[in-house]
């Protein structure tokens, strides 16, 4: 062999040996992003996952709120306007205004009305502080029982629900389910 064969050949070499690399650091960052996306609820957001739709049932849940009570699909006493927010979200804050406004209108009072906060308290504690006179508050994670009996997967999302558990109307903006003066 001349030498230019095997100056080729290590060539050649090296340069696949820097692709493994390559391949290799690319996956591993693959991994961590796919974890963080995982844990920030953000693998649901990208799989388009929908809200729950006019005539779904919503299943039985059982939550704990902030001020330490319980709510359930069981004690329910009348109609309810749902709302689900996430902590890491800026459509949520947006609407918070309208959602406070709208609550304090409503003639049943707050337990006409559950808020549901996906994320840790101290990410969600705006939000929380923004709704807790005008509604129940849950701080739940991104797939938390109360999100999972309604199937809800992305936030902001408003549900009217019947006083049996079925949904009257669904969306993601508030104006949709909510006439325009309680």
């Amino acid at each position: 062999m001349d030498g230019a064969t095997v100056a080729a050949i290590v060539v050649v070499g090296v340069l696949g040996g820097l692709n493994l690399l390559l391949v290799l650091l690319a996956l591993r960052r693959l991994r961590e992003y796919t974890a963080k996306w995982e844990q920030a609820g953000l693998d649901q957001l990208l799989e388009r996952k929908s809200a729950p739709k006019a005539g779904d049932r919503v299943t039985d849940f059982t939550a704990t709120t902030i001020d330490g009570g319980t709510v359930s699909l069981r004690d329910l006493k009348g109609p309810l306007l749902a709302a689900f927010f996430s902590a890491g979200c800026s459509s949520c804050r947006e609407v918070l205004p309208r959602f406070v406004e709208y609550g304090k209108a409503l003639s049943g009072g707050r337990e006409q009305v559950l808020a549901v906060v996906a994320g840790s308290a101290e990410q969600g504690a705006d939000i929380v502080e923004a709704v807790r006179k005008v509604a129940r508050v849950v701080v739940e994670p991104q797939t938390g029982p109360v999100s999972q009996a309604f199937n809800v997967r992305k936030w902001p999302t408003f549900v009217v629900l019947d006083r049996d558990g079925t949904v009257r109307k669904s969306a993601g903006d508030l104006r949709e389910v909510t006439p325009a003066r309680p």
